[in-house]
C-alpha cells in the first residue's frame, strides 16, 4: 500500500488533505463517473397519436449520483494482545469525523471536493453518506525481538455528488 493510491480530499476553506499520509487510508477501487445519467425530459403523450412529444433542449442537464469507494487501511502494532487494532480503529475513526464534519471546533465544515490522482478524476459538492462496517486482516509478523500484528482493514465509503459534471483537479501542494 503507498501513496500512489490516495485520495486527496478539501473542504471549502481548508487544505488538500492526503489520505494515506493523514489517515494511513489509501483507495482499493475508484469508482468515479466520466459521465452520469441525463435527467428525465417533460414528456406529454396524446393517445391517440403515436409516440410522444418531448421537449428537448439545447443542451442535456445530468442527475446527481453516489459513489461508493473501497478503501483500505494498513498498519502494524505490537501484538500485545490477540487482536490489538487500536490504532487502526483510531485512525478510521478519526478519517470519519474529518468527512462529517465533525472533527472539533477549527472544523471546516462537511462539503468534500475528492480528487484521485490515479484515476486523474474528481469531483466537487461531494458529501459522505456512509461508512460501511471494516472487514479485518491480521498477520503476525517478528521485527527485531518484538512481534507485530500487521493488519489490514477494508471498508466502503459512500459520497453523493452533487455537481456531476465539474471536473476538478487537486495536488498534495494544492490549498
Amino acid at each position: 500500500m503507498d501513496n500512489r493510491y490516495a485520495i486527496l480530499f478539501k473542504k471549502a476553506s481548508g487544505n488538500v488533505v492526503n489520505s494515506y499520509t493523514q489517515w494511513g487510508i489509501v483507495c482499493a477501487n475508484v469508482p468515479f463517473k466520466s459521465c452520469g445519467k441525463t435527467k428525465d425530459l417533460p414528456v406529454r403523450e396524446y393517445f391517440d397519436e403515436n409516440g410522444e412529444d418531448t421537449y428537448i433542449p439545447a443542451a442535456l442537464k445530468f442527475e446527481a449520483y453516489d459513489m461508493e469507494f473501497e478503501m483500505a487501511y494498513a498498519g502494524k502494532e505490537l501484538a500485545t494482545n490477540p487482536f490489538n487494532l487500536s490504532l487502526a480503529y483510531t485512525k478510521i475513526r478519526d478519517f470519519r469525523k474529518w468527512l462529517s464534519g465533525n472533527d472539533g471546533a477549527g472544523s471546516t465544515g462537511a462539503e468534500l471536493k475528492i480528487y484521485s490522482p490515479y484515476s486523474t478524476i474528481g469531483r466537487q459538492g461531494c458529501y459522505l453518506l456512509d461508512i460501511d462496517d471494516e472487514e479485518t486482516h491480521l498477520q503476525l509478523m517478528q521485527q527485531g525481538g518484538n512481534l507485530y500484528h500487521e493488519n489490514v482493514l477494508t471498508f466502503k465509503v459512500k459520497f453523493r455528488v452533487t455537481d456531476p459534471t465539474t471536473d476538478i483537479s487537486l495536488s498534495a501542494s494544492s490549498s
